[in-house]
């Protein structure tokens, strides 16, 4: 089928193999249509374009090659494999000839373990394309590189992306195969692209009053939107695109894969199921924690660089910043010192990008929008597993877990302030991109239905490519802005007094100019980041001895514009002056160090 406008069809390449194979034993398929997106397609080979949703080997390649343009500024390790063998790529970006990166202030960014968030994984190319091509000619970004890290990676799900953007199938996080509705039975029912278009859209059938969990729109004069309805009190009833492969009366309800990189961290880890059926479970948690390869590789090095003070782990699509707790409202367990710079951080971000909301997943996330079929708005609920808690509650960062793209929902044509559905079809219509006309398919067990919809991939669950840079740069600017707050020691000071008979008084006065501490209240307390400490060095077989004061004193931890001061005594082994260097060692603010002459 010949592709049409905004991405409705979809056609096949001479040269393409005709399915892709998804690793792991299922009962249901593992072999898939592979489908050529025009949305997965450069503008032209080998360029840099925003345009378009990469594919991991061009991806990949893109960060090979900026590995070997900018040595000084980039490392790149393969932390692979996946669950079925893929590569992982992590990139370091520092300045190399200002120091190395574990002595600087660094943030952690990544996006797209969800295999279907795409946007996330473009918003973090974008932000290490900014950086690079920056460096020398903004001052800003050339002073940030220069004084901090940035660890970042941009699919640390390529197995779910790669299924994602070269077949019709979706799901929630990796392929590992799993039995979603508890049958027994592996991934036996996923979705079917019936009509061939490259989609897993909807399937709509007139079933009569109140036999069914639709209606039309009333909204809508076009008869295409659906509003849900409680179940049979509408009289139309809907359906995934597919059929009911295990015959339960389901459809795509055990689709491939399962589990959720986003519930396996070990805060709050809850299982999938649990013997008394009384207590809290986690759907997608995995075996245990840690138990997927892709969460492993994140928490190994994160533990391993306790320097990193602020971190994003990005999704889509529900159009907002996104962070801890999970399981509480913030006041309950968010120190009040550390609340009070998330909430500087969530005003921050809704200036940068425009979302709609910010705050906790278990309050604010859960109130965000009013129920489509009640009205009401959701109820305080808890999850368990989730990175941003783990990220706050034991690694003691500023941590978020941002929504980009938001459906849709572009303009308020009413000016009611809130954006209806006909509202996104409007928009959709106006940009000529998102939504398929139903067209009637003969289905084999439901007979005559009709399929269509908007678009799932590049429209629903993340934007249409003619708008995708703006979402995509307005979230790498808020990643800046954090960027920008890391804690970042610096000496401020350093003098030498003599005392006579060869002995020194040696100070040195030092401050953070970073907005954010040198550790967090909750960092303190789960003891993730040692006190900062101010050092004094001197050369082997100096004779230089230390009479007052220890080699290392501890200055307990900086606070933003805070400065605190150390004093030694020295004693020299005769006239002849010495070179001595001061320091400060911080976690997480970095290192600076000065050299100072004693005597002559």
């Amino acid at each position: 089928m010949a592709a049409q406008r905004g991405g409705q069809g979809t056609g096949r390449t001479a040269t393409q193999p005709k399915v892709m194979q998804v690793c792991g034993p299922r009962d249901g398929a593992s072999f898939f249509n592979l489908v050529d997106y025009p949305e997965t397609r450069p503008k032209q080979d080998g360029q840099i374009d925003w345009e378009h949703y990469h594919k991991l080997a061009e991806m990949n390649a893109i960060m090979r090659k900026w590995a070997a343009d900018y040595p000084d500024l980039v490392d790149l390790v393969n932390q692979g494999p996946s669950f079925c063998g893929r590569d992982v790529y992590q990139m370091t970006i520092t300045s190399k000839k200002t120091g190395r990166d574990t002595d600087k202030p660094a943030m952690w960014i990544d996006g797209g373990r969800h295999s279907g968030e795409v946007t996330a994984s473009e918003s973090v190319l974008y932000l290490m394309w900014y950086l690079l091509t920056n460096y020398g000619k903004d001052a800003e970004i050339t002073r940030l590189l220069d004084t901090r890290t940035m660890y970042i990676k941009p699919v640390p799900n390529p197995d779910g992306s790669e299924m994602y953007k070269n077949t019709a199938q979706s799901n929630r996080s990796t392929v590992r195969p799993y039995d979603d509705d508890g049958d027994g039975l592996l991934d036996e029912d996923p979705g079917e692209d019936l009509d061939g278009d490259g989609y897993v859209r909807q399937m709509r059938k007139f079933v009569g009053e109140k036999k069914g969990n639709a209606t039309l729109d009333p909204k809508d004069p076009s008869r295409r939107l659906m509003k849900p309805t409680a179940a049979n009190q509408g009289d139309w009833q809907t359906y995934g695109e597919g059929i009911d492969n295990d015959g339960d009366g389901r459809y795509n309800e055990d689709g491939v894969g399962g589990l959720d990189l986003h519930r396996n961290y070990p805060q709050n880890w809850r299982p999938m199921r649990e013997a008394t059926s009384r207590g809290y479970t986690q759907g997608g948690a995995g075996e245990y924690p840690l138990s997927e390869a892709e969460t492993r590789y994140n928490f190994l090095f994160l533990v391993a660089h306790p320097n990193v003070s602020a971190a994003n782990t990005m999704d889509t699509a529900a159009w907002m910043h996104l962070r801890p707790p999970s399981t509480s409202t913030s006041e309950e367990t968010i120190l009040p010192k550390d609340l009070a710079l998330y909430k500087h951080f969530d005003a921050v971000g809704k200036s940068k990008t425009g979302y709609k909301d910010a705050g906790d997943v278990y309050h604010d996330y859960a109130r965000r929008d009013p129920n489509p079929i009640t009205g009401e708005l959701g109820e305080d609920t808890p999850l368990f597993g989730h990175s941003p808690d783990w990220g706050y509650f034991q690694f003691g960062a500023i941590w978020y877990g941002d929504e980009l793209w938001n459906g849709g929902r572009i303009k308020d044509y009413d000016g009611s302030g809130k954006i209806d559905p006909w509202e996104t079809l409007k928009w959709s219509d106006e940009i000529g991109y998102g939504f398929q006309t139903w067209t009637k398919f003969q289905h084999p067990t439901l007979g005559e239905v009709e399929i269509g919809g908007f678009n799932p991939k590049w429209f629903s669950q993340n934007p249409p490519p003619p708008v995708l840079k703006d979402w995509i740069h307005n979230e790498a600017m808020f990643n800046l802005e954090l960027f920008k707050a890391l804690p970042e020691v610096r000496i401020t000071n350093a003098a030498v007094k003599a005392l006579g008979n060869h002995r020194f008084e040696v100070t040195a006065s030092f401050t953070n100019d970073g907005l954010l501490p040198t550790a967090l209240e909750m960092a303190k307390r789960v003891k993730i980041v040692r006190p900062d400490a101010a050092t004094l060095e001197f050369p082997s077989g100096s004779g230089v001895q230390v009479v007052k004061g220890r080699p290392s004193q501890d200055l307990g931890w900086l606070q933003s514009k805070e400065s605190k001061s150390a004093t030694w005594e020295v004693t020299l082994p005769d006239a002849k002056p010495v070179d001595v260097t001061v320091g400060i060692s911080s976690t997480r603010g970095g290192v600076a160090k000065r050299i100072v002459r004693v005597g002559g």
